[in-house]
């Protein structure tokens, strides 16, 4: 386990952390990153850094006044989907992602070639160092599954159905001087599979749309816990290793041509959130979320 030098922490790359400011609502339909309404946030003088992404959401919610359940703790919904924010320290968490499936769905299963429901929080990463001037990249993150429920129809395959809660770095090429500038890496955490109570490895070109190369290491690189208990379970890793080898797996499978220079990448942005393309109702909290970057040889 990586230990910081004594005075140096780390800076935090991450911007409202703790999702106190409330969240962008973007326009569901993929990709267009359109957006048409604000969530107020727990600090009510706060701007918000966060995009709420809806994509392919038959429900978006409405940008309207939240409900209050408590001091500090604020609820938006509608029929298919919800997010409550809390002040640190609160039982409710920092965040709660909920999605009802069922809703979006319907009677019948999603089918092969169809989108899926996705709920994440995205926001892009502002002056971000290289990759290879860093000494370590720490994530810090816990999580507690609240209701992971499939609704049993027909037609249903674990091949295509699933709900998945990931969180997700792009890795770009930011040097414009780069033949490859602009391409990137999607590097994922997955906290939650419901097909698996460690998720699985995953190394593969992205069929969703960006056509960019994912890689995924297993879940037990990053706990030895399972969301399926449903109790929190703790990530505190050193993501710089893995990210690199990220990289380099892509290099070898003949992604990001234009450079294979660690000067060249850096951690560009980032998502979290639930990808459901099978019929379940699922919520997750989210809460001490951090990811610290250390300069260093």
């Amino acid at each position: 386990m990586w230990v910081a030098a004594a005075g140096d922490m780390g800076r935090e790359l991450i911007r409202d952390p703790h999702f106190q400011d409330g969240f962008v609502l973007m326009r569901p339909e993929p990709g267009r990153h359109q957006p048409y309404g604000t969530l107020a946030g727990v600090r009510a003088d706060g701007t918000a850094v966060w995009d709420l992404d809806q994509w392919s959401s038959h429900y978006p919610l409405a940008a309207d006044a939240p409900e209050r359940l408590g001091p500090g703790v604020l609820r938006y919904a509608n029929v298919a989907k919800a997010v409550w924010v809390a002040r640190p320290g609160a039982a409710e968490a920092d965040l709660t992602l909920a999605v009802q499936a069922s809703r979006e769905y319907g009677s019948r299963a999603r089918r092969g070639g169809e989108p899926w429901v996705h709920l994440l929080v995205e926001q892009p990463i502002e002056n971000p160092p290289a990759l290879a001037s860093l000494a370590a990249a720490r994530l810090h993150v816990e999580a507690r599954l609240q209701e992971a429920r499939r609704l049993t129809t027909p037609d249903y395959s674990p091949s295509l159905h699933a709900a998945q809660f990931q969180i997700f770095f792009s890795l770009q090429n930011q040097n414009h001087e780069s033949a490859g500038y602009g391409q990137y890496l999607w590097f994922g955490i997955p906290l939650y599979d419901d097909r698996q109570r460690s998720p699985a490895a995953f190394a593969a070109q992205d069929t969703g749309g960006t056509k960019m190369f994912i890689f995924t290491p297993a879940g037990s690189v990053f706990t030895a816990q399972s969301a399926h208990d449903r109790q929190w379970i703790t990530v505190d890793t050193d993501l710089l290793p893995l990210l690199r080898q990220g990289l380099e797996t892509a290099w070898s499978r003949g992604f990001l041509r234009g450079s294979q220079s660690l000067a060249d990448y850096r951690i560009a942005g980032m998502n979290l959130g639930w990808e459901v393309p099978g019929t379940f109702d699922v919520s997750m909290r989210i809460r001490n979320l951090s990811l610290k970057v250390r300069s260093g040889p």
